[in-house]
C-alpha cells in the first residue's frame, strides 16, 4: 500500500538535504538566499524555480499533484538532488545579480521573482559565476529593466510625480468632453444587431473561411465601438446584450467596471479590481512591464497622454479589432461556469466550457474542496466568477496590442486567432486557479 504526500513536505524535505549536501561540499551555504528561516525553500523558491526550471511540471503533471505517491516522490526528490550543484551556481548568480541591481540605481520589482529564473539560466550556461561575473549580470539586469531607455516603471513613477497636478487636469478635461456618438440615446439596434452577429460568429457549423468572413462583418459594423462607448453613458449595454443573446447573466453578472456608467479612472491608485477601474499609471506600467523590447515604445510622456485620450475610448482600446474581440469576450465570459456548467448558446463558449469542467483540479475541487467551507477560503466564490479574471487577463492582453498595433486588421488578426486568444486566457485562467487549490489542500494535508 503506498501513502501519498502533500509535495510541500516532499520538497521541503529535499530542499534541506540539498542544503546540507552543498554545506559538505562548498563548506558554505550560497542556497540561505533562496531558503526561509524555517529552514525549508522560500515560496518563490519552488515557484520560480524548482517547479518550472527543476521538477518542470507542465512536462511532469504528475509532480504537480498537491499529494505525490510514493514513485513521484522519490522522482522529486532525486530531481533537487540532481540539481543542487546547478542550485547553488544559481544561488551565486542571484547574489551577483543583487549587486548589479544595486550599481544600477534599480528598485522596482520583486527580485526574487525576476532574478531567480535568470539566475539559474546563468548557472546553466556558465556554471559558478568566474571572472566575467560582474560584466555578465550587468548585462542581464539591463536586459530586465533597461533604464537607460527611460522607459522603466521607476521613469514613470518620477513622471507622474512631477507632473500629477497637469495630468489629473488633463484627465479631468477629457472625461467632460463627450465626443459624438459616445452615448447612443437608443442602444437597441446595436444590441439586437451584435447579437445577431455574434451567434453567427460563434456557432460551431461556420467553416474558417465563413467565420473570417463573419468576424471581419463585426468588426466593420462598428457595433463593437458603439457597445464600448456605451459603457460610459447611463445604463447597462452589457446587460441589455447578454439578454440579447439569451445569456442568464445571474446573480453577478459580467462587468467591465465596479460603477454603470463607467467612472472616470484615478490618475494613480491601487483599487484596480476590474479594467475600466484601474488607474493610467497602472495601464501604462503593465505595458512598461510586458512589453518585450521598451525601446519600440513613445516615450513615457507620450505614453500617458495616449493613455488618458485612451481611457474615454470604446472598452478603454484603440483599433476596432481589439474592441471586436472585447465584446466576442464578454459573450464568452458570461457563459463559462466551470464548477457548474450550464447550457450555452454559443458553441465556441459550450467547447471552452467543457474543456474547463474536464480539467482534473476542476473536479477535485467538486469532489473535495466545496466539502470543506474552512479549506474553500473563498476559492469556490472566485472559481464561480469565472468571468472576474477572464475578463481582467483578457483586457490587459488586449490593451498591450492596442497600444502596439491599433491598426491591426482581420486579415492579420483572423477569426482563428481570436478563437486561440479566447482558448488561451481560459486556460491562463485555470492554470491560475489550479495553483490556489493546490495550495488549499496542501495546506489541509499537513
Amino acid at each position: 500500500m503506498t501513502t501519498a504526500r502533500p509535495r510541500t513536505a516532499v520538497i521541503d524535505e529535499a530542499w534541506r538535504r540539498a542544503v546540507c549536501d552543498t554545506v559538505a561540499r562548498l563548506g558554505t551555504d550560497p542556497l540561505t538566499v533562496m531558503t526561509g528561516r524555517d529552514g525549508g525553500p522560500l515560496a518563490r523558491t519552488v515557484k520560480c524555480l524548482i517547479d518550472p526550471l527543476v521538477l518542470r511540471i507542465r512536462a511532469n503533471p504528475a509532480l504537480g499533484r498537491p499529494l505525490l505517491e510514493t514513485g513521484a516522490q522519490a522522482e522529486a526528490a532525486e530531481l533537487i538532488a540532481a540539481a543542487t550543484p546547478r542550485i547553488a551556481d544559481a544561488a551565486l548568480w542571484f547574489a551577483e545579480l543583487k549587486r548589479q541591481r544595486r550599481a544600477a540605481g534599480i528598485t522596482g520589482g520583486n527580485i526574487q521573482e525576476q532574478y531567480f529564473p535568470r539566475a539559474f539560466e546563468l548557472a546553466v550556461a556558465y556554471g559558478p559565476p568566474g571572472p566575467d561575473a560582474p560584466a555578465v549580470a550587468a548585462e542581464t539586469i539591463d536586459d530586465i529593466h533597461r533604464p537607460s531607455e527611460g522607459r522603466s516603471v521607476d521613469d514613470l513613477t518620477a513622471y507622474l510625480d512631477h507632473h500629477h497636478a497637469d495630468l489629473d487636469a488633463e484627465l479631468d478635461r477629457v472625461w467632460a468632453v463627450a465626443p459624438h456618438d459616445r452615448a447612443p440615446h437608443d442602444r437597441a439596434p446595436a444590441v439586437e444587431n451584435a447579437a445577431a452577429l455574434l451567434g453567427a460568429l460563434l456557432t460551431g457549423e461556420a467553416t474558417d473561411r465563413a467565420r473570417d468572413a463573419r468576424w471581419e462583418r463585426l468588426t466593420d459594423s462598428g457595433i463593437p465601438g458603439a457597445l464600448g462607448l456605451a459603457l460610459f453613458a447611463p445604463g447597462s449595454p452589457l446587460a441589455d446584450l447578454l439578454a440579447s443573446c439569451a445569456i442568464a447573466a445571474g446573480a453577478d453578472p459580467p462587468a467591465l467596471s465596479a460603477t454603470t456608467p463607467a467612472a472616470r479612472p484615478a490618475l494613480r491608485s491601487v483599487a484596480d479590481v476590474l479594467p475600466l477601474d484601474r488607474s493610467i499609471a497602472s495601464r501604462v506600467g503593465t505595458t512598461l512591464r510586458r512589453s518585450r523590447d521598451r525601446g519600440d515604445l513613445p516615450a513615457i510622456d507620450e505614453m500617458v497622454t495616449a493613455e488618458i485620450e485612451r481611457s474615454r475610448a470604446p472598452w478603454a482600446l484603440d483599433g476596432p479589432a481589439w474592441q471586436a474581440a472585447m465584446l466576442v469576450g464578454v459573450v464568452v465570459a458570461a457563459q463559462l461556469h466551470p464548477l457548474e456548467p450550464q447550457p450555452c448558446v454559443h458553441d465556441v463558449a459550450a467547447d471552452l466550457s467543457r474543456r474547463l469542467a474536464a480539467q482534473a483540479h476542476i473536479a477535485y475541487t467538486r469532489r473535495y474542496l466545496l466539502s470543506d467551507i474552512a479549506v474553500t477560503a473563498g476559492l469556490a466564490d472566485d472559481l464561480a466568477a469565472f468571468w472576474r479574471p477572464y475578463l481582467n487577463r483578457l483586457w490587459v492582453r488586449l490593451h498591450g496590442r492596442s497600444v502596439t498595433e491599433p491598426d491591426t486588421g482581420t486579415a492579420e488578426f483572423d477569426s482563428a486567432a481570436l478563437l486561440e486568444l479566447l482558448d488561451g486566457i481560459a486556460r491562463s485562467v485555470s492554470y491560475d486557479q489550479r495553483s490556489r487549490i493546490r495550495a488549499a489542500i496542501e495546506k489541509a494535508g499537513r
